[in-house]
């Protein structure tokens, strides 16, 4: 793992995921800079975790949070419509 990503700890995934499940309750933060930071924080982690699994599923993951964070940082919705679910029957 790079000198500059320390390994991820149970308790960060641990509080990031007290965050998804808030999240999933009230929906993203209005604040753009607030979205940011989140999607930051995703993609920081899932690479983190990515390098220390070192598994082709572990790098897609963090691949696709990756490419989430520039969607948002260029103003754009955080899913491509290609990524959104389908609706049943569509």
């Amino acid at each position: 793992m790079p000198a500059d990503h320390e390994p991820v700890s149970p308790r960060e995934v641990s509080e990031f995921l007290t965050e998804v499940l808030r999240l999933s309750r009230s929906g993203l933060p209005d604040d753009p800079a607030e979205r940011l930071a989140f999607f930051e924080r995703k993609a920081d982690l899932l690479t983190r975790i990515a390098e220390g699994d070192g598994s082709d599923e572990a790098r897609a993951v963090a691949r696709a949070a990756r490419e989430q964070l520039a969607r948002v940082r260029a103003g754009q919705p955080p899913q491509s419509a290609q990524d959104r679910p389908r609706a049943w029957g569509a």
